[in-house]
């Protein structure tokens, strides 16, 4: 390929191991199938961006891979099953490429809209550069653009965001930060789903979470949160 290209990478873990920190509401089923109608929303998404020359998700699921081949996408074996591993598989995929840059983009984020990825493609037009998307909540990234694509080593995980701008800096960039209550929503945490939820409906995992009927359960785990301090104090006394 010659020129300037720009992929879209998208790490997936196996869905049997998918998003457990929900399991105090959803069963090991619906977890999997929320993870997978959750990279079909953000895969459409990236279906639809014309300013990039493809779309690789990086996995050891084969389901995963069969979803990512359908819409067109390269499927890169994942070996370490690691977030950090299967963004370097990606970057030495993307060392062949002359002058290739990347965004990274988890698999939950439902909500990731085609402006938000217009904003994060046109920020690296000029490379050498550097752009992030803050996850809203807890300190993570939700996309890393970078170009070209090891213009800093990915350090995804707790407070993310503060280690992938302390990485640009040591490199000589000053990342470009783009704010996005919808690509800034991933999905993790029981109370993520209201947050989901509490958006306009446009995507198939609102729909799926639409049918589960997710407030009662959030109001279910939170009347057994605050019996549990009265069950310790029983306890104690016997």
């Amino acid at each position: 390929m010659s020129g300037q290209s720009l992929w879209a990478v998208v790490p997936v873990k196996p869905f049997v191991a998918a998003k457990q920190r929900l399991s105090p509401l959803l069963s090991r089923a619906e977890c999997a199938e929320l993870a997978r109608l959750m990279l079909r929303d953000v895969l459409e998404v990236l279906a639809g961006c014309t300013a990039l020359s493809g779309t690789m998700v990086v996995t050891a699921d084969s389901a995963a891979g069969h979803i990512a081949a359908a819409t067109g996408a390269k499927v890169l074996d994942d070996p370490a099953h690691d977030l950090n591993g299967a963004v370097r598989e990606a970057v030495g995929f993307l060392s062949s490429l002359p002058h290739a840059g990347m965004i990274v983009i988890p698999s939950d984020v439902p909500l990731l809209s085609s402006a938000v990825l217009d904003a994060v493609v046109d920020s690296v037009s000029c490379p050498p550069a550097v752009a992030l998307v803050p996850a809203s909540r807890d300190g993570g990234t939700n996309l890393l653009a970078c170009k070209p694509a090891d213009a800093i080593a990915p350090g995804f995980g707790a407070d993310s965001f503060r280690r992938h701008c302390s990485f640009a800096r040591r490199a000589g960039f000053v990342p470009t930060v783009i704010a996005s209550d919808d690509a800034g929503l991933d999905i993790d945490r029981p109370d993520d789903l209201a947050a989901l939820l509490a958006q306009p409906a446009t995507s198939r995992s609102q729909a799926f979470l639409a049918t589960l009927n997710i407030p009662a359960r959030l109001r279910g785990d939170a009347l057994r949160d605050r019996s549990r301090p009265f069950a310790s104090l029983r306890s104690a006394s016997r």
